[in-house]
């Protein structure tokens, strides 16, 4: 069963309020089997009680009266019965759905507003910024080891406090996540969520950018959809050597088989092309090395395969592809000249 039950998404489910991106969300989280079981208490328990809008007395505090003899029920249940009783979850998943019995006497947006409230309690922030020109390495209060690609900003707590533990990203970031079953890892961005419990991947999620990625070197990942209000619409697992990329403007999505070598191999400072074009190739050099590339020749679609370790010199690395599609080239002070070359 999951750590971050979706207590107002169930009030929701329930009640029949879910727009269509949060039946869905609702529908993924019920496809585990514990979810289900635990759905299927809280819905038996919701439908026994009477609904609190035809109750002229209801309020609050009967509210609660409830929840209270609902515990000190399961408390004072007797030794055998509680053994043969299947016993889904602890106490306090069973105060959480006593609760969501409780808010439905309130509405929905009563249980939003407690669910929000709680979030307001802010931990001290770091913030760690990357330049145009380098990659920046962080270690987490957790052990978990973050680089920063060029242009990109980590927001994270001092400390993890409480049940989980949540990074804000702006770029493109990979992490090496420290295993930690009870406080599951989240990156957050504007467009992507990614929950992990201990894994290494990467994030790309540049403000401004049409889509946005992540890959899986290790382990197993959850991605879900930020949406501007509610709880983040789950969209799938991915497993080791799994890409998801989602176009956010045609809101479409999509999964590419890479490999583990091509997956952030610039927080190594390595260059790897695998089937990439002279122009992606000249581009990324550009970014490494500082200089414009100015093409004066037709190979711009032809395609690459090559891997450079992260002393290699621009030269060096002109120097063989230069050998293998037949252009010539000059260095500038500012500019690289390209000229001439063949496509094999």
């Amino acid at each position: 069963m999951s750590d971050h039950t979706p207590w107002p998404l169930i009030a929701k489910y329930l009640a029949g309020e879910c727009s269509p991106e949060e039946k869905l969300a609702m529908e993924w989280w019920l496809e585990e089997y514990d979810n289900m079981l635990l759905f299927r208490q809280i819905e038996a328990a919701w439908k026994q009680e009477k609904e609190p809008e035809n109750d002229p007395v209801f309020n609050p505090d009967s509210g609660l009266s409830k929840l209270h003899a609902k515990m000190a029920e399961q408390q004072n249940w007797p030794e055998e019965e509680i053994q043969e009783r299947p016993r889904y979850f602890k106490l306090s998943s069973w105060m959480a759905a006593a609760a969501i019995l409780v808010a439905t006497g309130f509405g929905y947006f009563w249980v939003n507003r407690q669910h929000e409230g709680h979030n307001t309690a802010r931990v001290a922030m770091e913030t760690k910024t990357s330049g145009s020109k380098e990659v920046v390495s962080v270690e987490l209060s957790d052990g978990t080891q973050v680089w920063l690609n060029k242009n990109s900003k980590l927001e994270y707590p001092k400390t993890f406090d409480g049940d989980e533990r949540q990074v804000y990203l702006q770029g493109e970031a990979f992490f090496e996540v420290v295993p930690n079953p009870e406080k599951p890892f989240i990156v957050k961005s504007d467009k992507l969520s990614t929950r992990v419990l201990g894994t290494s991947f990467d994030v790309k999620a540049y403000n401004g950018d049409e889509t946005a990625s992540v890959s899986v070197a290790t382990g197993k990942v959850e991605v879900s959809k930020e949406i501007e209000e509610g709880e983040p619409v789950r969209i799938t697992q991915l497993t080791p050597e799994q890409e998801l990329v989602i176009n956010t403007e045609k809101d479409e999505t999509y999964i590419n088989i890479v490999s583990v070598a091509n997956i952030a191999p610039w927080h190594l400072g390595q260059l790897i092309f695998r089937d990439n074009t002279y122009d992606e190739v000249m581009q990324a050099l550009q970014d490494r090395f500082g200089k414009k590339i100015v093409f004066k020749s037709s190979i711009g679609k032809c395609r690459v395969m090559a891997s450079f370790n992260s002393n290699a010199s621009l030269n060096d690395v002109l120097k063989l592809l230069s050998m293998s599609n037949s252009f010539d080239y000059v260095i500038g002070k500012d500019v690289v000249t390209i000229t001439g070359g063949t496509c094999h």
